[in-house]
């Protein structure tokens, strides 16, 4: 299986405690080439979130575990065992950039 290289897209890291805590809250959308990644990774919520994501849940060599599209305000997603980091797109983007289960991401 190749790796997918996600080059084209700006990833902001959520990589502190304050960061992860704030997320993307605030924010009233995301654009099509920008995600944000969450290392470490867990269980996320979308409490107070404008809008919808997709969501990718990676073990620790950036393989997909799990992908949640096109979730909505207020929900929850428990991530799946052995994650480690978590990368949040906009709505539509994990098909639109043909990201799937069990493929390994290459981050530029």
């Amino acid at each position: 299986m190749q790796p997918k290289s996600l080059d084209g897209l700006f990833i902001s890291k959520a990589n502190s405690w304050l960061k992860r805590l704030v997320g993307l809250l605030g924010h009233s959308s995301l654009s099509d080439n920008s995600a944000m990644l969450f290392e470490p990774g867990g269980s996320i919520h979308t409490i107070g979130m404008r809008f919808a994501i997709d969501v990718i849940y990676l073990d620790k060599q950036n393989k997909v575990l799990k992908i949640v599209t096109d979730m909505k305000s207020f929900r929850f997603s428990i991530a799946p065992k052995g994650t480690r980091a978590v990368l949040e797109l906009a709505s539509g983007n994990a098909k639109r950039t043909g990201i799937y289960l069990d493929q390994t991401l290459v981050f530029g």
